[in-house]
C-alpha cells in the first residue's frame, strides 16, 4: 500500500504544482499590466515593473493555494478515475477512506509549503518590491525595519514607529542635520497626520543642539514642512496578510495594551490560520468530489467545477470575514466557517461516493 499511496501523492502533488503554476503565471500577467501603467514615472523603468510584479507572486501564491490545492487534487485523482486506476485499487482492497488518507499525507507538505511562502517569503519580497517602485517614483530612499519605518527627506531623517490603517503616525521621531552631517535638532511627535497638503504633528517636543546648550520646546502640535509623500507610507503599511503570523500576534498584544481595537489584525491572524487548513480541507473535498463523478467526467468539467467551486467557497469566506468587522463577532469564525462549510460538503458527498 505504501507505493500505492506514494504514486497517488506524486499524482495529486504534481497536478497541483502545475495548476498553481498557471495561475501564479495568470496573476503576474496581470500585476504586470497594472505596473505598466506606472512606468515612466520618476526613474520607474519596464524591468522595475516586471520585478515588482514578480515580488507581488508569494502573495498570490499563498492566496491562491487552497484552490490550486482543490483542482490539482481534482485533475490528479480524476486522470487515475478515467483511466481505470482507481478502480482497480479499489479492486485490489483498498478503501476510499485509505486514498482520502493519501491525499491527506499530501496536503500535510502542501501545508509546509503555505507556511514558508506565507510567513517567510511574502514578507521579504513584498516589501523589496514596494521600496524598490516608490524609490524609483518618488526617489526617496525608504527602509523598513523592527524599528520601523526609515525615510530621507533631505537633510533629515525620519523614522515612524507606526503606521495605522488609516494612515496615521505613531511615535515619530525626526532627526536633522547641517550640510555637513552635523545633528543640529531631533523632533519627538507622539502622533501625526497629513492635512490640507501638508504634515501636523501633535504631542511633540523639539530639542535644538545650541553651542553650549540644549534649547527644549514643547507644542500640542506643529506643521511640518517634509517632501515626504503620502504614498511613501504604504511601505510601512504593508498588507497586515503578508505580515509573519508571530509579527500578527505582536501587533495584536500592542494594539490591546494601548487600548485600541485590533479586530482588523485578528480577523488577518485567524484568516492566516485558516489558510493551509482549508488546503488541507479542499483536498479531503477532492476525493468524494472524483468518487462521485465517476469516469464519466471529463479533465475540463473537472476543472471547471473546481475553480467554481473553490471560488465561492474563497468568496463566501472572504465575506464572511467582512461581516465579523461589520457585526464584531468572533474573529475565529473566520478560520472556522470555510472549514465548517467544507465539512458539511465531505459529509453529504459521502452518502454518494464514500460508501
Amino acid at each position: 500500500m505504501k507505493l500505492i499511496d506514494r504514486y497517488i501523492g506524486v499524482s495529486v502533488i504534481k497536478a497541483i504544482l502545475v495548476t498553481l503554476l498557471a495561475l501564479t503565471v495568470l496573476s503576474f500577467v496581470l500585476v504586470l499590466v497594472e505596473e505598466i501603467e506606472d512606468i515612466g514615472q520618476g526613474d520607474y523603468s519596464s524591468w522595475d515593473a516586471m520585478i515588482v510584479a514578480a515580488c507581488s507572486i508569494p502573495r498570490y501564491v499563498f492566496e491562491a493555494f487552497p484552490v490550486s490545492a482543490l483542482i490539482g487534487a481534482l485533475l490528479g485523482l480524476g486522470g487515475m478515475a478515467a483511466s481505470g486506476e482507481l478502480v482497480a485499487m479499489r479492486a485490489a482492497g483498498m478503501s476510499s477512506r485509505q486514498i482520502l488518507f493519501a491525499v491527506v499525507k499530501v496536503g500535510v507538505l502542501l501545508m509546509l509549503l503555505v507556511v514558508a511562502v506565507g510567513d517567510g517569503l511574502g514578507p521579504l519580497t513584498e516589501q523589496y518590491g514596494n521600496q524598490l517602485k516608490l524609490e524609483k517614483q518618488k526617489k526617496q530612499i525608504t527602509f523598513s525595519s523592527r524599528n520601523g519605518f526609515w525615510a530621507k527627506d533631505g537633510n533629515t531623517i525620519v523614522n515612524i514607529n507606526q503606521v495605522s490603517i488609516a494612515g496615521e503616525l505613531k511615535d515619530v521621531k525626526i532627526y536633522e542635520f547641517t550640510e555637513d552631517h552635523q545633528l543640529q535638532a531631533i523632533t519627538l511627535a507622539a502622533t501625526g497626520r497629513y492635512k490640507k497638503d501638508r504634515w501636523v504633528l501633535g504631542d511633540v517636543r523639539r530639542s535644538e543642539l545650541a553651542e553650549k546648550e540644549i534649547l527644549i520646546q514643547r507644542q500640542p502640535w506643529r506643521a511640518w514642512d517634509s517632501m515626504v509623500d503620502p504614498s511613501v507610507l504604504s511601505v510601512a503599511l504593508l498588507d497586515p496578510l503578508m505580515l509573519p503570523i508571530w509579527h500578527l500576534w505582536e501587533q495584536i498584544q500592542n494594539l490591546k495594551v494601548r487600548g485600541q481595537s485590533a479586530t482588523y489584525y485578528e480577523v488577518t491572524f485567524w484568516g492566516k490560520i485558516a489558510v493551509p487548513l482549508t488546503t488541507i480541507a479542499m483536498l479531503i473535498l477532492a476525493v468524494p468530489l472524483v468518487m462521485s463523478g465517476g469516469r464519466t467526467t471529463t479533465a475540463g468539467q473537472r476543472v471547471f467545477s473546481g475553480a467554481m467551486l473553490g471560488a465561492l467557497l474563497y468568496l463566501f469566506s472572504r465575506g464572511f470575514s467582512f461581516l465579523v468587522l461589520a457585526l464584531n463577532l468572533p474573529s475565529v469564525a473566520v478560520m472556522l466557517f470555510p472549514l465548517v462549510v467544507i465539512l458539511l460538503l465531505v459529509l453529504w458527498l459521502n452518502r454518494f461516493a464514500m460508501r
